[in-house]
């Protein structure tokens, strides 16, 4: 074999090499203002149940992931776009989100209710929030849930959107939302917290709506992408190694898998 031979091959396999490298890399776009699931700690760096399972799910696949913090309403066309590879963010699967991309199999369950003053009468009936505002996050199936099913000019019920989840809870400690609706297990967190401190409950009955909240929540990936398969090997392994038990105690006093349905 010639030299010049020789040093092309290994060119090429040093190519071949660096291009499964860069495969391995996955981009995952996450939240940063969505405690306990994701957030930034005093130093600025990024926390939560959902990022430590991320951490360790990369490890099962065997894959280096860079954690892309964007915007709720703009992470399914980043994920088109192709400026990530995977949303890790408490994303619910719903019919809706399913004609955009794909997702995993169930990842974590996500039951919806309202927050508001305890003794202030607001139910899940909705004759309790005619003339009254409820925050949501935009972009998220609370939103779709009051816009869909409770539009203002029927229901009397005014719907106030937010780029973020803290400026919701602000706004409701202000009385300038009446009530909020929200993941339970978010809810937890911000009552724990400062809300029961405050006099603020979930109130009502958790809200049943399959077509608009769908099951729960799992990781969204391009429609095709084999990444999903390895993800779904990923979830399997932490639900059944004791790693997702062991992160869903750190912040709950009960379970949010799948498997607690």
């Amino acid at each position: 074999m010639s030299r010049s031979l020789l040093s092309w091959l290994v060119a090429g396999v040093v190519s071949v090499s660096g291009f499964a490298h860069a495969q391995d890399v996955v981009r995952i776009g996450t939240l940063s203002d969505y405690a306990p699931f994701e957030y930034r700690d005093a130093k600025g760096e990024l926390k939560g149940m959902e990022i430590e399972l991320a951490k360790i799910m990369c490890k099962h696949i065997q894959a280096k992931c860079e954690f892309v913090t964007i915007d709720f309403d703009a992470l399914i066309p980043a994920l088109k776009a192709k400026k990530i590879d995977a949303v890790v963010a408490q994303m619910s699967i719903t019919d809706e989100r399913k004609k955009e991309v794909d997702f995993t199999d169930l990842f974590t369950l996500a039951p919806v209710q309202y927050v508001a003053k305890a003794g202030s009468g607001i139910s899940d009936d909705p004759a309790t929030l005619k003339g009254k505002t409820v925050g949501v996050y935009s972009g998220s199936t609370h939103e779709t849930y009051l816009k869909k099913r409770l539009p203002k000019g029927s229901s009397g019920i005014a719907t106030k959107s937010y780029p973020s989840q803290d400026p919701i809870w602000l706004d409701l400690e202000a009385g300038r939302v009446q009530a909020a609706l929200t993941d339970t297990t978010v809810a937890h967190e911000w009552l724990e917290k400062t809300g029961k401190a405050k006099g603020f409950a979930l109130v009502g009955k958790p809200l049943s709506d399959l077509a608009i909240f769908g099951e729960g929540t799992g990781i969204a990936v391009r429609k095709g992408d084999p990444l999903r398969t390895r993800l779904n090997g990923a979830i399997k392994q932490v639900l059944s190694d004791g790693s997702f038990a062991a992160e869903n105690k750190k912040v709950f006093p009960f379970s949010i898998a799948p498997t607690a349905k």
